[in-house]
C-alpha cells in the first residue's frame, strides 16, 4: 500500500488552524473537495507540488518555509506528471502499488487461469478477470502458507489495481523487474507514457480491465511533438486541418482556444497543464 506521511500532514493541519480556517474553507480556496484536504493532512496523498504557491497564499504563510517543509517529507516522485490529473486521479494512482508478493500472485494467476472457459458466453475468459473467482484455481498450499486472510486481501488489491493499470501492461512491467516494488509514479518517463496511452480515467473509474484498449498512442504522440508546438491562429472554419490535429491537444487538456472576435479567429495555446506537460517532455529521448 502506499506510504503514509504524517510530518507535512501535521504541519499542514498547525498551519490551517493558526489561520483559523476549517477544511471546508481551505478545500474552497484551493478549488478541491473537503476530502482532499483530509486526505493531505492525513498523509494518505501528497499535495501536488505546483499547489504550493496557491496554498501558501491560502494559509498566510512564506512560500519557502512551506516549501522546505514539503520537501523534508515523504517520497518524491520526479518523474510522474502528478499535475495532469486531479487530486481525487493522484489520490487513486497513489495507491497503485504492487510489492513482489502480489506480483507472484499475478503470476500465479495467469498460469492457472490461462484457459479459463466462460459457459456462460461460450468463450475462453482472460486470465485477468474475475479476480477474486480465480484466486480458487490457485494451489491450496499457497493459501496454506499465505494464510486466507492475507491472499484475499492481495486479491482485492490485485483486483483493483487492474481497473486502472491494464493487465498485459503491468505483466510486461513484473518481467522486467520481478522482484522490486511496482508503482506508475516510479517508472520512466516512456513507460508512464505508454500507461497514460489507456487513459483509465477518460469517461470513470469503474472500467473493468478487459476494456483499456488504446486506439492510438496519445499522449505518447503528444509528447513526441509537444517540444515544436507553437501558438496556432485558425480561421473560423471546422474543416481546417491544424484544428482537427489541435482538438487531440485540447481534449486532453494540453491546448485551448481563445477567441478572438476582433479578427474572427481562435487563437490555440497551450494550458497550464499544457506547459508543465511541454516542460516534463524536454528531456525525453526517443
Amino acid at each position: 500500500m502506499f506510504k503514509i506521511m504524517r510530518n507535512f500532514g501535521d504541519y499542514l493541519k498547525q498551519k490551517r488552524t493558526e489561520a483559523e480556517l476549517t477544511q471546508e474553507n481551505l478545500a474552497e480556496m484551493m478549488s478541491v473537495s473537503q476530502n482532499a484536504v483530509q486526505n493531505w493532512e492525513s498523509g494518505r496523498t501528497r499535495i501536488m507540488k505546483n499547489r504550493l504557491t496557491k496554498l501558501a497564499e491560502c494559509l498566510k504563510i512564506e512560500f519557502d518555509k512551506l516549501e522546505a517543509a514539503y520537501n523534508d517529507d515523504g517520497e518524491d516522485y520526479p518523474d510522474f506528471p502528478s499535475f495532469m490529473f486531479s487530486d481525487e486521479q493522484n489520490e487513486t494512482i497513489s495507491s497503485l502499488h504492487l510489492t513482489p508478493e502480489h506480483k507472484e500472485l499475478i503470476m500465479l494467476l495467469k498460469i492457472y487461469n490461462a484457459e479459463n472457459w466462460d459457459r456462460r458466453s461460450n468463450k475462453p475468459r482472460y486470465w485477468y478477470e474475475w479476480i477474486m473467482l480465480s484466486l480458487r484455481k490457485i494451489p491450496y498450499k499457497y493459501t496454506e502458507s499465505k494464510g486466507v486472510y492475507r491472499v484475499y486481501e492481495m486479491g482485492l488489491q490485485v483486483d483493483k489495481f487492474f481497473k486502472y493499470v491494464p493487465a498485459d501492461f503491468c505483466f510486461e512491467m513484473i518481467r522486467n523487474s520481478p522482484d522490486t516494488d511496482f508503482d506508475i509514479r516510479k517508472l520512466n518517463k516512456k513507460d508512464i507514457l505508454k500507461w497514460m496511452d489507456y487513459r483509465v480515467f477518460n469517461s470513470n473509474n469503474s472500467k473493468t480491465p478487459y476494456e483499456h484498449h488504446i486506439e492510438y498512442s496519445t499522449y505518447s504522440s503528444i509528447a513526441r511533438s509537444i517540444s515544436s508546438f507553437k501558438e496556432d491562429i485558425i480561421r473560423n472554419d471546422y474543416s481546417n486541418s491544424g484544428f482537427r490535429f489541435n482538438d487531440i491537444y485540447a481534449e486532453c487538456g494540453i491546448t485551448e482556444r481563445v477567441y478572438n472576435s476582433q479578427n474572427k479567429t481562435y487563437n490555440v495555446r497551450l494550458t497550464e497543464k499544457g506547459s508543465l506537460f511541454q516542460e516534463w517532455c524536454r528531456d525525453i529521448v526517443w
